[in-house]
């Protein structure tokens, strides 16, 4: 092999490593350098994402270093560049997605094929009531179909004023393999506890807290956690 095509698989490898550091964990909404530095909470509101610097530094070696392979030579470094971020880094995210979905294929997973690729809540309260609405995108990464109920385990800021740990939606819900993704969009009225008003669980800043999603049938369950910010 030629000292140049070992640049360029060490390159790529390079950002290779800088996409699978952000590639979001099973069952998990956190990457895997959000593990190894979690964001850093700043004040009432903001969140700093250190743990963004190191795969950021890894793309900037890795396309640097492209730039400088004697085979791109002549080429436009905004080509390589555009070549990059639109086809190779997603080639490299359709490979992890497609180890995974081989993983559950072989294991021939139900349940535990099935993540949350997306989620979303937004909260309004009334002097009696707190309407949740949830918008879900599940995706299946295994090869059949999965029929199965959710239950929600509330953060603690909204929990503290329903007296309620989780709240049960009422729908049965499918998912059909192949990585095909699913929307799921939810209602949940919630009556508040006594001596609560409408005020409090807004004010209760439950967005830094994590939503624990339980996806349950009769044959097994899993819990896909959603952090806060």
């Amino acid at each position: 092999m030629s000292k140049d095509n070992k640049k360029l698989i060490w390159y790529l490898g390079i950002i290779f490593i800088a996409i699978l550091l952000t590639y979001k964990l099973p069952h998990n909404s956190n990457s895997i350098i959000q593990y190894v530095i979690p964001p850093i909470r700043v004040g009432n509101n903001s969140v700093i994402y250190l743990s963004g610097i190191i795969p950021l530094v890894l793309l900037i070696i890795g396309i640097s270093g492209l730039f400088k392979l004697e085979r791109f030579r002549s080429t436009s470094k905004l080509l390589i560049f555009i070549t990059i971020i639109l086809l190779v880094i997603p080639a490299m995210n359709w490979v992890l997605d497609f180890s995974r979905t081989n993983y559950h294929w072989i294991k021939d997973d139900g349940l535990m094929a099935v993540d949350i690729e997306k989620s979303n809540i937004n909260l309004n309260s009334t002097d009696e009531e707190m309407i949740i609405n949830i918008n879900l995108e599940l995706r299946d990464y295994g090869r059949k179909q999965n029929n199965f109920k959710i239950r929600v385990y509330l953060p603690e800021g909204l929990s503290a004023y329903t007296n309620k740990e989780y709240y049960d939606l009422e729908a049965c819900y499918h998912t059909h393999g192949g990585r095909n993704v699913s929307n799921i969009k939810e209602e949940i009225i919630i009556k508040l506890s006594n001596g609560h008003n409408e005020i409090q669980p807004i004010e209760s800043q439950w967005f830094w807290e994590d939503t624990v999603y339980e996806l349950y049938n009769s044959d097994e369950k899993i819990k896909i956690t959603q952090h806060g910010l």
